[in-house]
């Protein structure tokens, strides 16, 4: 399965499961692949109804999957998403359970 598959099949299961928050952490190092991810979940904003709260985070790999998550990201913020790049789990983890105080971490 291509990654771009794997995301589609993320974004499915986000709107068929009404997942309110999510963490995708990358796995390999090949940015080109992860561009997917922002078509797949745009794509998913538009056409679909998310709960209000739906919130995902985001850990890259490599600074070159980071270039693109960041891309992803204000992009999805634009269609009304919630979605942030992190640099380790903690920091994503705190964020989606909302114990974040403050800076980026705030949504």
């Amino acid at each position: 399965m291509e990654l771009a598959e794997i995301y589609l099949a993320f974004a499915a299961l986000c709107v068929d499961k009404q997942v309110s928050r999510a963490l995708l952490k990358a796995g390999d190092d090949d940015p080109h692949g992860h561009h997917g991810l922002r078509d797949a979940l745009e794509a998913m904003a538009l056409r679909a109804v998310l709960p209000y709260d739906f919130k995902l985070a985001l850990i890259p790999s490599t600074r070159a999957v980071e270039a693109v998550y960041r891309q992803a990201q204000q992009l999805l913020r634009a269609a009304g998403l919630n979605a942030w790049v992190f640099g380790n789990e903690n920091d994503a983890m705190s964020w989606l359970e909302g114990h974040a105080t403050s800076g980026q971490m705030v949504s």
